[in-house]
């Protein structure tokens, strides 16, 4: 039995001591990237780039801070800006102190002492200068360290300073009144990328040019919820960032009512927030006479109007070059030149004026038809739709498994009509 405790006493200081890194490895990875920084910058004076090299000493700090975090170095803040800072100060002096020494080491004439203190004097006016652009890099960079070596508040460093935008986390004052499904995504409105894909119990956290990362929820031991311009992370027992995700993306919502309903200690948890009733039953649809089942609602008026107006104007900008323009009277390839522009331009009036006639939704009972801008139609029943949001000009609708059924344009007549007709199926839009 005490064998047993000795074993997992050992296993958990070795975790420890894993976690907590190693001063010597840190100024290893210190003293790597100050190689790495230096040769890029002599490289670059090289090849006749010298105002390059002087900008990239701005970004010294943040690869020298890389090499730390990736050799493991100490995860103490004192020791961190120490290594970091000092071997940041020198890669922006010491690049200039070998740029100084080129010539002499690449020309056979004997250096004098006369030569040696104008050599000096050259460099003395450059290394201040340089030693305070290695001070800027280190400070303006320092976020990503500070994140590393104060490990036990990562997460809110984190979740304080990953933002983008001052609108980017912003959370929502209530959540859904629908328990979230089974299966769903979080993920961006506007960009394909970073996303979180929530099976039962797993989470996968997919990001660009990464290993996707899998962990279970009992493996989340809280959530930071960060500011507007932040972010927020969800974090394992060790305080280190298992995802992030932020409150404009599309589903973020059912995640924090996820979190909320798995019980994760979350921060800075807003006080209009509720759960629905775990084990009660879902909404279900609200039968009203008085709801309209058969409509069709089209764009209105002013955007059909501005719509066939720019087609029609686009087409007779083409149909006028083609009248004044002897076209016979080119060469082939001016010809060409003209031809293709003229062309765009005519297929583009083409597709404005479809597009103010062929967008359009049709409800007809459960039979639901939404025609794009496009022309490309997509057939369902409403009772498929399981959620919609509202995006940039679009409400999309989402099915069970949270896969776009349709996206609806959000200048549509009478848009109240189709947020009754929804909500008659317990649909809130």
């Amino acid at each position: 039995m005490s064998n047993d405790r000795n074993t997992l006493h050992k296993e958990k200081n070795s975790e420890l001591s894993e976690l907590q890194g190693s001063t010597l490895r840190g100024i290893l990875g210190s003293i790597a990237g100050m190689i790495v920084c230096v040769l890029v910058m002599l490289v670059c004076v090289l090849c006749q780039a010298g105002s390059l090299s002087i900008t990239l000493q701005l970004f010294a700090g943040m690869v020298i801070g890389w090499f730390y975090r990736r050799f493991r170095g100490r995860r103490s803040k004192a020791v961190a800006y120490a290594t970091v800072g000092i071997c940041t100060a020198l890669a922006c002096v010491l690049w200039v102190v070998l740029l100084v020494l080129l010539p002499v080491f690449a020309s056979s004439a004997q250096v004098t002492a006369t030569d040696w203190g104008k050599l000096w004097k050259d460099a003395c006016e450059l290394l201040l200068l340089c030693a305070g652009m290695g001070g800027i890099s280190f400070f303006l960079t320092r976020k990503h360290l500070l994140a590393y070596a104060d490990w036990k508040r990562g997460p809110w460093h984190v979740a304080y300073a990953g933002g983008n935008g001052l609108s980017y986390n912003l959370l929502p004052e209530t959540l859904p009144a629908k328990n979230p499904p089974a299966c769903f995504a979080v993920h961006s409105r506007v960009a394909p990328g970073t996303r979180i894909i929530v099976e039962d119990d797993s989470l996968r956290w997919q990001r660009r040019f990464r290993k996707d990362r899998v962990f279970s929820v009992r493996d989340i031991a809280g959530a930071v919820l960060g500011p507007g311009s932040g972010c927020n992370v969800l974090y394992d027992k060790n305080y280190q960032v298992l995802a992030t995700f932020a409150g404009s993306m599309e589903h973020a919502d059912l995640m924090l009512l996820y979190l909320l309903q798995q019980e994760i200690p979350m921060d800075n948890v807003p006080a209009g927030w509720r759960s629905p009733d775990k084990a009660g039953p879902e909404l279900k649809p609200a039968e009203s006479s008085g709801v309209q089942r058969q409509f069709t609602l089209r764009l209105k008026r002013s955007a059909r109007m501005g719509f066939t107006g720019l087609g029609w104007f686009l087409l007779l900008i083409g149909l006028a070059f083609f009248l004044l323009i002897d076209i016979s009277a080119l060469t082939k390839a001016r010809r060409a030149a003209i031809l293709f522009p003229e062309l765009v331009v005519m297929g583009m009036g083409i597709v404005c004026l479809r597009m103010g006639m062929a967008c359009q939704v049709e409800a007809d009972g459960e039979k639901m038809r939404v025609v794009s801008r496009f022309g490309r139609a997509a057939e369902f029943s409403v009772r498929d739709v399981s959620s919609v949001s509202k995006g940039a000009g679009w409400i999309v609708l989402y099915d069970k498994e949270f896969k776009t059924l349709a996206k609806v344009d959000s200048y549509l007549e009478d848009i109240d009509k189709l947020k009754e007709y929804l909500e008659s199926y317990g649909i809130k839009m």
